[in-house]
């Protein structure tokens, strides 16, 4: 059996710094969201030693966030494996054994419907009227390909058409993983040694290209772990708690909606113009989740899903909901199949700027307005409130600020690429390369908003690395 080292015995050492000749290069990945584990995870294996993590919030998973209620897991973030052939996600579920309670309601090889079972879907108005079925189908189709809360987007006209082409849908049936997709996490966590991941450590400021003041060199020189060697570092991660942590990487992977919030604060020197453009012009909104738990269906057993078609509103030539009718931006609730699995529970989604006022707002208000527009539409004013409610809040939550990413309108593919570039622009034999690497859904020119390619964009910059120090690893018996 095999296993590879970095040797600090090579006299090929590609670098210029004689330091990096005697110790192990320190790499510094940013966010435990699926990029920075999986990131982390590939260097581990082969064979670098000196990785931190450093995670804002006191958990593991970033946008992955499932729930356990009772008997049930409900998630909060990411909730389907897009596609079977050949995504890496897919694979650790299934040679995991994840998938092996998944039902054919939780398996889907056209447009995915929240974990509903093979039934029939309600088109209800706010008169209380069901739509017929041969006049659904007339409009359903191109419907369901512009929904805006597939895109994360607040309507499609902000997402770029000449671009909507640039995601590629990976083939074969999406699933849902019925004990979590927070076992996909646990999964790359696995091989991740605890001491690794600080939890609890924002970080407040990236200092590279040896843009270090002398004044953070005092700061550090008095942290108790320091040592001459770090002085040989072109890098200081500056946290939120005063430390300064040398390395000779930073890997990022903050949210889109972290770097358009944070980007002037958080790097010194500031960002490239070209790099700045690219976080301007990509798009990233809010899409959230509302479920509601009864203590009994009001719904038929062959209902799946009950859709909201609003008939008469003026409103409905803009764009924007008055905030007070934000909830008309709510376009579905679809019925949680199995109820021996999950109960009576209906999973609702809103999107854009009505997400984050319904964020605003308390749980009783939520359930109560929900409520309310379920008794409306289906005519039925003896409907009960909901036993319980659970919702996501994505836009609002500081370390996230936003779901996923789409390409809005004015970027491009291209963008996403300047995105992933990583920092210096320009090498020279005093500079060390790649000190500041990006990685994230975001930055994943084909998969972006997708957690196949928050992956893999972790694995690409760990790729990277390893191909920069390849004449440093060693194998060994």
């Amino acid at each position: 059996m095999q296993s590879c080292e970095i040797s600090g015995d090579s006299t090929d050492d590609p670098l210029s710094s004689g330091l990096r000749r005697t110790r192990q290069p320190r790499i510094v990945v940013i966010g435990a969201g699926l990029a920075g584990l999986s990131a982390t995870k590939t260097l581990l294996e082969n064979g670098f030693t000196d990785v931190t993590i450093l995670e804002a919030t006191d958990r593991i998973g970033g946008r992955v966030q499932s729930v356990n209620l009772g008997h049930a897991t409900f998630e909060l973030g990411a909730t389907w494996i897009h596609g079977s052939h050949g995504n890496p996600v897919y694979h650790l579920a299934e040679d995991n054994g994840l998938l092996e309670e998944t039902t054919d309601g939780e398996r889907s090889v056209g447009r995915i419907s929240l974990y509903s079972k093979n039934g029939v879907a309600y088109h209800l108005t706010n008169n209380g009227q069901r739509i017929p079925k041969d006049v659904v189908e007339e409009f359903s189709d191109l419907y369901n390909e512009v929904e805006s809360c597939e895109s994360s987007s607040h309507s499609m006209d902000e997402v770029s058409l000449s671009e909507f082409g640039e995601w590629t849908e990976i083939p074969g049936a999406h699933h849902i993983i019925p004990c979590g997709f927070i076992k996909i996490v646990e999964i790359l966590a696995r091989s991740i040694p605890e001491s690794v991941t600080q939890l609890r450590k924002p970080v407040k400021c990236i200092h590279w290209n040896q843009s270090v003041s002398k004044e953070i060199e005092r700061v550090a020189d008095h942290n108790s772990d320091s040592t001459e060697e770090d002085k040989g570092c072109n890098v200081f991660v500056e946290c939120e708690d005063c430390e300064f942590i040398p390395a000779d990487h930073v890997i990022v992977t903050v949210s889109l909606g972290v770097l358009k919030k944070h980007h002037k604060s958080m790097f010194h020197p500031r960002l490239p113009e070209e790099k700045v453009m690219a976080i301007e012009k990509l798009g990233i909104s809010t899409t959230d989740k509302i479920f509601l738990e009864f203590e009994e269906p009001f719904w038929s057993p062959e209902c799946n899903s009950i859709q909201f078609v609003w008939e008469d509103e003026a409103e409905s030539e803009s764009l924007t909901y008055p905030e007070e009718l934000w909830y008309k931006k709510i376009c579905s609730f679809d019925v949680l199949y199995p109820p021996e699995r999950y109960g009576h529970v209906l999973s609702g989604w809103i999107c854009g700027e009505e997400a984050l006022i319904m964020e605003k707002y308390d749980d009783e208000t939520v359930a109560e307005t929900c409520t309310e527009m379920l008794r409306k539409f289906t005519g039925n004013p003896n409907i009960p409130k909901p036993r319980r409610i659970l919702r996501s809040s994505w836009g609002s939550n500081p370390r996230f600020r936003g779901s996923y990413s789409y390409t809005q309108v004015g970027s491009s593919g291209v963008d996403v690429e300047k995105l992933a570039k990583p920092l210096p622009y320009t090498e020279s034999s005093k500079t060390t390369p790649m000190q500041v690497m990006f990685s994230g859904e975001a930055t994943h020119r084909k998969y972006y908003s997708t957690t196949h390619g928050a992956l893999l964009s972790g694995q690409r910059e760990a790729a990277h690395l390893i191909e920069m120090y390849q004449d440093l690893l060693t194998c060994r018996n």
